[in-house]
């Protein structure tokens, strides 16, 4: 970590280009180090509000023998601030998307099932993605059966599936 101050007689101008030059290297590189990482933001706001607050007490450039430096574009328009500000940028985006597509997805978990409730599973078995269907449907090809009625070739709910007790295994779906 270092820290670098500039001293000398200088105009507006002047003064603009070298707060501009230092803050885009502070920009750049002054994040390289573990301390630094946390310092940084502060001697950031320490220059945004203590340097620009001298930088409007400099004269405007007059009668010198050297034209005024150049101040450039502005801090948030060079490439160092765009390095750092489009993954701040895309974060800041980020956050309200997936808290958007949280709400809009339809994964409310699995149906909880009741005895005599009809289902068809959506996957191959012995996984289970069971959704609710009418007993009537041509698509409904099991029924839920309390744990006293589970035969040997009927296949065990998930614990998420039991209304009852859920977390305690026992009902069953057996083929209609």
């Amino acid at each position: 970590m270092r820290t670098i101050t500039r001293r000398g007689v200088l105009c507006r101008t002047c003064g603009l280009a070298v707060y501009r030059q230092m803050t885009s290297g502070t920009l750049l590189t002054g994040w390289w180090g573990l301390f630094s990482l946390f310092v940084t933001p502060f001697v950031i706001l320490a220059n945004v509000f203590g340097a620009r607050a001298a930088l409007r007490r400099l004269p405007e450039p007059y009668g010198a023998v050297r034209p005024p430096l150049d101040p450039g574009r502005r801090v948030l328009r060079r490439a160092p601030a765009m390095l750092l500000l489009t993954p701040v940028a895309l974060l800041a985006l980020a956050v309200p998307a997936l808290v958007l597509m949280g709400l809009l997805a339809d994964d409310e978990g699995p149906a909880a099932l009741s005895v005599g409730d009809c289902v068809r599973n959506e996957a191959d078995w012995p996984d289970q993605q069971l959704r609710r269907v009418d007993c009537g449907s041509p698509s409904a090809e099991y029924r839920v059966l309390d744990e006293a009625s589970c035969g040997p070739g009927d296949h065990l709910l998930r614990p998420a599936y039991v209304t009852d007790s859920p977390g305690r295994p026992g009902s069953c779906v057996t083929p209609l």
